[in-house]
């Protein structure tokens, strides 16, 4: 090769390596994968945070500026109300009798934890967490297969060590949550789900929340009296949403201490929101994190005497549900009425981080919901068509029947815009109830045997029906295991006396004291209920 011919190639080259870098430099970065954050906490009520109702005992600045910075759903529920059934739900985007993890001690695995969001996000390339009382139980090997979790399978201790200190849950959980933040490698994308044990009845206020109620006065539910307790059918009195009235929320006939702490508890939660906030922003990861906070179930305060969850009504169903997107193109300080569920978390973040939603799942994305430009109050254009066709009603159900050797009661039903249907299923003939929830929001006038509704009973009957005969309930009763669980359908008497002799011997007593055969003990409805309510254990 010649010197001229060298030149001239040399020269054609510089000009390829040119042209490239050109076209190199005017290509756009690829998009950042949003970041997902799931903040969840434990039995708290709608009405406990000041942006769903001012003039809270204790203020709650911080998840009120995300609610304003946000999306505030007025109509949030859960399909199952028990902390760890709901959180299968939540991390699976299913119904309970679809998993089949309809009790507390439900394990999560095979097909069902291969299809949790968690899974799938990881398999997609993201960086997952969890943190605090996970709710759920999991192997060894599952726990394994998270990028970063710290936490429990049950309710966790109120507070915990973390290098030589005690920090109260909601303390350690924000500074967890910190070193969660500095393990994601960089560039890669996270979903971190944050769980609070607050403001759970197990849970304690944090020493400087301790005591700020003393001098603050609660005035009762109106319908927490007598003659409003007489409006729950005697079946379901007689159940652990009595038992929780009397010997925890009424105590001593004072609702005042049980009140005043559980604000306390949510005092925490409020500052560790502020605080993971403050974070976020100074890791510059604010811009592109979106945040989803939720409550596991809602709780009964003192209402027609019950207190706790596990019941189909609407303090129990209701959530507070707040979604914030900081990126340009979603809706800022928006209130929507929509029905959305604890189910619809899974697909939503799924659908954020660009994932094929699995068929299996029964939640909705609320994608379309974030939006900005779909209908909504501080949004005046129309929705989108997708947005538009929301769903007009859900599920709900609860087969999980016992805790501590006492009988909760199962229910379920179908839950519309303005009016629910449920029924307690336990019974021979299961107990109906049928409720105008436009005229009658307290569920104080049953309807089911109404002559004018009957229609509108049968309706929603049929509804549910054919909901139920597609999706049947998948659980099997254990009369043998840690729980009670009601309504088995036979029992070994042997070997439950072996497995739980201390309950053989109270329904033995019962049996010799009324004259009655093991089979009726067993099979006889109006035996059996004497029985339970003498022995205190329900099977």
């Amino acid at each position: 090769m010649n010197t001229k011919t060298g030149k001239l190639i040399l020269l054609l080259l510089l000009c390829m390596v040119s042209v490239t870098s050109s076209s190199d430099m005017s290509r756009p970065n690829p998009p950042r994968r949003v970041n997902l954050l799931v903040l969840l906490t434990d039995d708290q009520k709608v009405d406990s945070l000041g942006c769903y109702k001012q003039n809270q005992p204790l203020p709650t600045p911080n998840i009120d500026k995300l609610a304003a910075d946000g999306i505030r759903f007025e109509n949030g529920f859960v399909t199952t109300p028990i902390c760890a059934v709901s959180r299968a739900c939540i991390l699976t985007g299913r119904y309970s009798s679809s998993t089949g993890m309809t009790k507390f001690r439900s394990v999560i695995e095979g097909e069902v934890l291969e299809h949790s969001y968690n899974m799938l996000l990881q398999k997609a390339g993201y960086y997952t967490g969890q943190l605090g009382k996970y709710g759920v139980r999991a192997s060894k090997e599952t726990i394994a297969r998270y990028d970063f979790f710290d936490g429990s399978q049950d309710q966790g201790p109120p507070f915990r060590d973390y290098k030589g200190k005690k920090l109260h849950d909601s303390a350690w959980l924000t500074q967890r949550t910190s070193d969660f933040l500095d393990s994601v490698p960089k560039g890669k994308p996270f979903c971190l789900q944050v769980n609070y044990k607050a403001p759970h009845a197990s849970s304690v206020p944090a020493p400087e929340d301790d005591h700020l109620l003393d001098d603050y006065t609660f005035k009762r539910h109106p319908l927490d009296n007598e003659k409003a307790a007489t409006l729950v059918h005697p079946f379901v009195r007689g159940s652990f949403l009595d038992v929780c009235y009397r010997k925890a929320f009424n105590r001593d006939g004072d609702h005042n201490p049980f009140c005043r702490q559980y604000y306390e508890k949510i005092a925490s939660v409020e500052r560790s929101v502020g605080k993971i906030r403050d974070m976020l922003e100074r890791r510059g990861l604010a811009d592109n994190t979106v945040i989803i906070f939720l409550s596991d179930h809602g709780d009964h305060f003192g209402e027609k005497h019950l207190y706790g969850k596990w019941s189909p009504y609407e303090q129990s169903l209701r959530v507070p549900f707040i979604v914030y997107d900081p990126r340009p193109k979603a809706q800022k300080g928006v209130v929507r009425n929509e029905m959305v569920l604890n189910i619809d978390v899974a697909p939503t973040l799924l659908e954020l981080a660009g994932v094929e939603v699995p068929g299996v799942m029964d939640g909705w994305s609320l994608v379309p919901l974030l939006a900005a430009g779909t209908k909504g109050e501080g949004s005046t254009k129309l929705a989108t068509k997708k947005a538009s066709a929301w769903r007009d009603c859900f599920f709900f159900e609860h087969y999980h029947s016992g805790a501590k050797g006492k009988y909760i009661a199962r229910n379920e039903g179908i839950r519309t815009v303005d009016a629910k249907y449920l029924r307690w299923v336990d019974p021979p003939e299961p107990i109906e109830e049928v409720y105008d929830l436009k005229r009658d929001p307290d569920e104080i006038n049953n309807l089911v045997n109404s002559p004018e509704q009957q229609e509108r009973v049968e309706q929603l009957r049929d509804r549910f029906d054919e909901w139920r005969a597609e999706h049947p309930p998948n659980f099997a009763h254990d009369p043998y295991g840690r729980w009670a669980t009601f309504n088995a359908p036979m029992i070994d008497w042997k070997r439950f006396k072996k497995v739980k002799p201390g309950e053989y011997e109270k329904i033995a007593r019962e049996v010799k004291r009324l004259g009655v055969t093991w089979e009726q003990a067993m099979n006889d409805w109006g035996t059996r209920t004497a029985i339970w309510k003498a022995t205190g254990y329900y099977y």
